[in-house]
C-alpha cells in the first residue's frame, strides 16, 4: 500500500516538535501549597490532546493504561521501535539510559529522570557495561485486543517509511538482539477508568510524572484519588499507603509499587523517623485538581 507524501511529510515534520527535555517546571500559579516536610516537583507532562495517532488505530478510549519496568543487561539495548501508536513516559530506576529518537540528539537519563516519546521513533541503550539498567513505563496501550468487537491495526507509517527508504537512522539502529526483558507491574481499561462526573473527561488531561519527597516522619494530608489514575514507585527509603477501608498498610521499600487507579481517599506516610523517602507519581492528572500532591 502507498503512503501519500504529504501525509509523511506532515506527520516528520510534527515529530520535530517532540520534546526531549525531560524535566519540566509546574506554572506557578497551579503549584499547591504543601504543607512543611513535603516537596512536590513535577518532571514531565504530555497533554492528552496532543496525542495525534495515525489514522485508522484504536481510540485512546480502548486502550489500556499501563505501567511496567524493563531490565536490560549491560552493553545491551532495546530495539528500535515505534512509540506512533504508544504515546508513553519514560524513566529509569536504576543505571543510565541513552535515548536516540529519530531526528534528535541522544538523551540521557539518569535515575528519577523522565522522558517522553510519541509521534516518533527511537530505540535505547544501556549506559554501562557493567550494571544493569532498569526503564519505567507509563503508556497508553493496544494490546491488539478488540474493542467493541472491532480489532484495530496498529499503524507505524514513520517507522514503515524509514525502512522501505533504507534511511540511515534505521540501517545503523539496532533491531534484533537486544538483552531486554519487560516486566509487567500494572494494566488497566480505560473504559473502566472511574473519573467524577464534574472532571475533565480524558482528552482534556496531562499524562503526568512528579517526584514527591518526604521528609522524615512527614505524611501526606489524605488525599482522594477518585479522579486522579495514579501508580507510585518508590524510589528511595520506605513509604505507607493507606487506603480507606483497606487493612493492609504494609510498608512499600524501594522500587516497590502501590496501584490507586480508581481508589479513593489514600493517606501517605513516610514509614522512617530518621530517613527521607522519595517516590514518583505516574498520573492521568486533571488541571482542575490543583491540590494534588
Amino acid at each position: 500500500m502507498k503512503i501519500k507524501n504529504t501525509a509523511i511529510a506532515v506527520m516528520v515534520a510534527s515529530s520535530f516538535f517532540i520534546s526531549t527535555t525531560y524535566a519540566e517546571s509546574m506554572p506557578t500559579a497551579i503549584q499547591p501549597m504543601l504543607p512543611d516536610g513535603i516537596k512536590s516537583e513535577v518532571l514531565n507532562t504530555l497533554k492528552i490532546s496532543d496525542i495525534h495517532l495515525p489514522d485508522g488505530n484504536k481510540p485512546l478510549t480502548c486502550r489500556k493504561l499501563r505501567f511496567r519496568t524493563v531490565d536490560v543487561k549491560p552493553g545491551s539495548f532495546i530495539n528500535l521501535h515505534s512509540h506512533e501508536n504508544r504515546p508513553a513516559m519514560l524513566g529509569v530506576t536504576k543505571g543510565t539510559a541513552i535515548v536516540h529518537p529519530y531526528q534528535h540528539k541522544p538523551v540521557t537519563l539518569h535515575i528519577g529522570d523522565s522522558y517522553k516519546e510519541y509521534a516518533n521513533v527511537h530505540y535505547a541503550r544501556n549506559g554501562s557495561k557493567t550494571e544493569m539498567l532498569t526503564m519505567t513505563t507509563f503508556d497508553l496501550l493496544d494490546d491488539g485486543t478488540p474493542c467493541k468487537g472491532v480489532t484495530y491495526p496498529q499503524n507505524t507509517p514513520l517507522l514503515k517509511k524509514l525502512k522501505a527508504d533504507q534511511d540511515s537512522f534505521y540501517v545503523s539502529a539496532p533491531k534484533a538482539g537486544g538483552l531486554e526483558k519487560s516486566n509487567p507491574v500494572y494494566k488497566h481499561n480505560v473504559s473502566d477508568i472511574q473519573f467524577s462526573n464534574s472532571s475533565d473527561k480524558l482528552t482534556d488531561r496531562v499524562m503526568r510524572v512528579r517526584k514527591v519527597t518526604l521528609s522524615a516522619g512527614t505524611s501526606v494530608p489524605e488525599q482522594d484519588f477518585s479522579n486522579r489514575p495514579t501508580y507510585l514507585l518508590v524510589l528511595d527509603g520506605s513509604l505507607i499507603v493507606d487506603k480507606s477501608g483497606e487493612k493492609d498498610t504494609t510498608p512499600l521499600g524501594k522500587l516497590e509499587t502501590a496501584d490507586l487507579v480508581n481508589t479513593g481517599k489514600v493517606t501517605i506516610k513516610n514509614n522512617s523517623t530518621t530517613a527521607v523517602t522519595d517516590y514518583l507519581v505516574f498520573e492521568l492528572w486533571d488541571p482542575k485538581d490543583i491540590g494534588a500532591i
